[in-house]
């Protein structure tokens, strides 16, 4: 019988965190709380918490409501989740050292 690797999960990773302090500094410089937004949401007060706490995942309608609701154009905010994950990109690409 084969076994199979468990795959990390994405949430935990240093892309998902990039993305939730974006999110979060967006948040805070439209000067919504976490309730506020997650109210805006429609959503329970926890909702917010757990995805700036990086246990739950946005997808990419959330992103554009949540972009929407703090009134920052979705495009922007996405150009500034590319450019978080730009700066990770070379410790990726580096891959381990050669002697």
């Amino acid at each position: 019988m084969a076994t199979f690797a468990r795959r990390p999960n994405p949430v935990f990773s240093d892309e998902y965190r990039a993305l939730v302090a974006v999110l979060a500094t967006a948040r805070k410089r439209a000067g919504v709380t976490q309730r506020g937004l997650a109210d805006r949401l429609g959503k329970a007060s926890s909702h917010v918490q757990r995805i700036e706490g990086g246990q739950r995942r946005v997808d990419a309608l959330e992103l554009y409501q949540i972009a929407k609701l703090l009134q920052v154009d979705p495009g922007e905010l996405f150009e500034q989740i590319a450019a978080k994950l730009d700066e990770l990109e070379p410790l990726r690409s580096a891959g381990p050292a050669r002697p």
